[in-house]
């Protein structure tokens, strides 16, 4: 809560993975790393998109 716009900024990533389908919100600062992660691990991203936390 510092105050600064990219405080409240997280990522929607949206991923398939055996056959599933799965979303998760992470941080902007954290988000290409978990997307190399995910893809790493054998996920197709399929989205990924800036939201504004709410809270």
């Amino acid at each position: 809560m510092g105050g600064h716009p990219e405080d409240s900024l997280v990522v929607l990533i949206r991923w398939l993975q055996a056959g599933r389908r799965t979303e998760e919100t992470v941080p902007v600062a954290m988000a290409r790393h978990r997307r190399n992660e995910l893809e790493a691990q054998g996920a197709v991203v399929y989205w990924s998109e800036r939201l504004v936390n709410a809270f």
